[in-house]
């Protein structure tokens, strides 16, 4: 198993992007990301965001300059008194929004502009400033730069934020990279501080979030925009109902789970119908005009199923904020009929891969009975699993984990095959209850079984501690955490403890039962010499932690003994 690590974006100190001096490291030493030889997956995703950012961010202000540039040699070449009204608020308007998007340089300035009629900002400008809105909101987490700012001009409160929402919910956008940013901005926001903000995300505001989702794709809300509707949701819901109440979470669940099937039916029948060579268009056109047709049919294949796959992913995340037990058991074997059919098919493999990590997180979240002494395990037939007839599963799975590829990079067909196997692995450990055991035990066994489950990644906060993503629970918490942070997701995890929880690690039954013995069963040659250390480190930090809350109680006892002496010297009787 390759070990991983996410690091933090590209360091930097200033507002303008300049690198900091050499001698401001040692300041935020306990913050530096420790680099392993491997990056991370998710590390290339962040760093591909926020180059995309940063082009998107270049390409705009250069328009801008361009349409002001020419607005301004057109009013030139007239004379003063034969330059239309027109003309001359159109040069003021874009001259402002230049001026405007240079010298914005906080959340809440950025936020006040939008609020500005589009006579005096552009669609082109308010694309920028999303952009930009978005940069700022998760370069640096909103809890630090409250902290920072508080009474201030710059504290972000509910106001500005309920502003953002208003501009959302009444539909205030015009194009579909306007949309976007619109939606990652106010997602980030609410996010990053979901203790002040909770209050914002009202029922009102989900329903036509939903809403927007289910209704016809148009230019601006598109199929991949719906995508990223279902994953900001699912965010949202995460973030929020995340060691709380999980009311209604089940409903999230089955909502999601039909819009993947009716979106993944729509891009199956679509992309059988194109590869059999049907037309709904005439066939006097050229073969240019029927390969374009074509292509664009293939477009909206791969939208669809963008769509389904947030939705599939969205369905294995809200699974995790579940409480394990019988209810969720009878939700997940009723939700395993349904979802096997979309595995089982190869013509789209984005939508096997996901409708596959769903199943590895069911077959992690399942409460498993207590086996009987006598009781065989049936490779074929389990009825103590979440699907009984398990060896049709694992058949599905060993197919695609050996499905030839001929149209897809060696890169691609590798990782889909790493994909299945580690699933196919994952359920072969669950169902077996001594390896399952072993697993939750985290003995040497177990470790190793970990990592022929899943490609580990380990998240370095500072230099003696990390936090491991090594089961598909934890994995598919991640996907929403990084599309919602981005880059900005380390100094998140660093800073913002409710995100940080998040992605701590669940309790099982034999959590409780946890010695040191068993810590340090694991052998350092199952693991690396790197993961050994991570290992250890774990520990370490897990230990701290047990010994600081320990001191804490200590010292709320002695307080309590102080304040009942305080009370008996003033004779306070009940």
């Amino acid at each position: 198993m390759a070990t991983r690590a996410i690091f933090k974006k590209r360091r930097w100190d200033r507002d303008d992007a300049t690198p900091s001096n050499s001698n401001s490291r040692a300041a935020s030493q306990s913050r530096t990301p420790m680099r392993n030889d491997s990056d991370s997956d998710f590390e290339e995703d962040a760093e591909a965001d926020f180059r995309n950012i940063q082009e998107l961010l270049s390409q705009k202000l250069a328009n801008l300059q361009h349409a002001t540039d020419e607005t301004f040699k057109e009013t030139e070449l007239n004379k003063e008194d034969r330059i239309s009204a027109r003309d001359r608020r159109q040069y003021n308007a874009d001259s402002l929004n230049k001026a405007r998007i240079q010298n914005t340089a906080t959340i809440n300035e950025i936020i006040g502009s939008l609020g500005h009629s589009r006579a005096d900002v552009s669609s082109s400008s308010r694309e920028l400033m999303l952009v930009q809105l978005y940069k700022l909101t998760v370069g640096k987490p909103l809890v630090v730069q409250n902290d920072e700012t508080v009474a201030t001009p710059n504290f972000v409160d509910e106001d500005k934020v309920q502003r953002v929402i208003n501009l959302f919910v009444s539909g205030n956008y015009r194009t579909a990279t306007e949309f976007l940013y619109l939606w990652r901005s106010l997602v980030a926001l609410l996010a990053s501080n979901i203790e002040d903000f909770s209050a914002l995300v009202s029922t009102e505001f989900l329903d036509q979030v939903k809403t927007l989702i289910s209704e016809p794709a148009t230019s601006v809300v598109t199929n991949d925009n719906k995508a990223n509707l279902i994953t900001g949701f699912v965010t949202l819901t995460l973030v929020i109902h995340h060691g709380s109440s999980n009311f209604g979470v089940e409903d999230s669940v089955a909502w999601l789970f039909d819009l993947a099937e009716g979106y993944a039916a729509s891009a199956y029948a679509l992309k059988k119908k194109v590869e059999s060579g049907e037309r709904d268009h005439s066939t006097i056109f050229d073969k240019s005009e029927d390969k374009r047709l074509v292509n664009e049919a293939y477009g909206q294949v791969d939208s669809e199923s963008a769509v389904a796959v947030a939705a599939l992913h969205g369905v294995g995340c809200l699974l995790t904020l579940l409480s394990r037990g019988d209810f969720l058991n009878e939700l997940v074997e009723d939700l395993m009929m349904k979802i096997v059919p979309l595995v089982d098919n190869d013509d789209i493999r984005d939508i096997a891969r996901a409708s596959a990590r769903v199943v590895a997180v069911i077959y992690e979240v399942y409460s498993y009975p207590i086996p009987e002494e006598d009781e065989e395990n049936d490779d074929e037939y389990n009825a103590n699993a979440p699907y009984y007839e398990q060896g049709v599963l694992f058949a599905i799975l060993e197919r695609l984990a050996n499905l030839p590829s001929k149209k897809v990079s060696k890169k691609e067909k590798k990782e889909t095959h790493s994909v299945f196997r580690n699933i196919l692995s994952t359920l072969q450990t669950y169902v077996d209850p001594k390896k399952r055991e072993a697993v939750y035990k985290k003995t040497a066994q177990g470790v190793e079984l970990i990592n022929t489950m899943m490609d580990s990644t380990y998240i370095r906060l500072s230099k003696f501690k990390s936090l491991p993503i090594n089961s598909w629970m934890l994995y598919t918490r991640l996907r929403n955490l990084k599309w919602c942070f981005s880059f900005g997701l380390h100094d998140q995890l660093v800073s913002n403890e409710s995100i940080r929880d998040i992605l701590s690690e669940p309790d099982n039954e034999y959590s409780a039962g946890y010695t040191v013995a068993d810590e340090f069963e694991v052998d350092e040659t199952l693991l690396g010499q790197k993961a050994y250390a991570e290992f250890v480190n774990d520990y370490m930090d897990s230990k701290h932690s047990v010994d600081e809350k320990k001191r804490s109680e200590k010292i709320k006892k002695q307080r309590q003994v102080k304040l009942e002496e305080q009370l008996d010297n003033l004779n306070i009787k009940d």
